[in-house]
This record gives structure tokens, sequence and C-alpha cells, in this order.
């Protein structure tokens, strides 16, 4: 009895020999390759294994773990983004991480929205500490996820936004 189906390419009918059920041919009308089904009558049943319900219990508790770790990762990282951007005039010590970061985030939503007067002030406020400044910037950028502040700026464009502050 011949296999029958339709080529997911062509959308042709194309008809193949019980013994190539389960392999890939060619489509005799576009040539591409496809995957021809096994008949349903020819699939055997395999009978379930119980669920080991200690294992699925840990699954779900790491499962919410993982949950409520990501959860309070990102309410720490809002409340340290939504800090007011600090005023440094130069003078007097460098700013803290916190304030640091604040500013790069600056810089960079400066930088994507086009305002390059306000992006150039932060620009120099950034470089009076530079080692800080790129130890900072690395951090954001090893990050799998970016921070909430600079996630609709795509990562290429970011990088090089913190290329030309560097260079600048």
């Amino acid at each position: 009895m011949a296999i029958e189906f339709h080529c997911p390419y062509c959308s042709a009918t194309v008809r193949a020999g019980d013994e190539y059920a389960g392999k890939r041919g060619k489509c005799p009308h576009c040539h591409q390759s496809v995957y021809i089904p096994t008949p349903p009558e020819r699939i055997e049943t395999l009978d379930m294994s119980p669920l080991d319900a200690r294992s699925e219990q840990e699954r779900e508790r790491l499962l919410r773990e993982t949950k409520d770790l990501t959860r309070k990762i990102l309410t720490d990282r809002t409340a340290v983004d939504s800090g007011p951007p600090p005023a440094n005039s130069g003078e007097g010590p460098p700013p803290p991480r916190a304030d640091l970061e604040s500013l790069v985030f600056q810089y960079a939503e400066s930088m994507a929205a086009g305002d390059l007067a306000t992006a150039e002030d932060v620009a120099a406020d950034l470089r009076k500490d530079l080692a800080r400044t790129d130890k900072v910037v690395q951090r954001i950028l090893m990050d799998e996820m970016l921070p909430p502040r600079l996630a609709k700026i795509p990562r290429p464009v970011l990088v090089g936004f913190f290329k030309q502050l560097r260079s600048g």
C-alpha cells in the first residue's frame, strides 16, 4: 500500500512506497527534500512510565525558586536604575557605583534618543573615572539580560555607543 501525503513546500500530492516510511525523499514536483510520514496504523503505542512524585515536586520547587530569584533581581535592578542621575562637577570623589551605573544608562539612553548634547555632557562625567566606567560597562554587557532601562536598545548599538564613549 502506498503512502500518500502533501508536500510541505509545493502542496502537491506525493505517493511513496511503504518501505520509505519514516525516511526522507525528494518531492517529484518541486525536488525539495521531504519527510515521508509513517502511516498511523504502523506506529507503535508505548506505555508511559508513572510519574515520580518526588522528582516532580523537586522540579516545581526549583522552578518557583528560580522565578522568585529572577523577580528579586529585577526588582533590585529597577530600584538601582530608577535613582536620579548624579550631578558631578568633576571635583571631589568619584560618584558611587550606583550613580556611575545611572550615568552609563543615561548616556546610552541619550545616545539612543539622539540627544547628543546631553550624551556628551554625561560622557565627560564618565570619562573622569574611565577605569570604573569600563567595569560598569563590561558588567552590563556581560549580563545575558540587559537592564530594563536599556532593554529596548539593540545590544550591537549599545556596544557601539560604549566604544564611542571610550574613544571620545
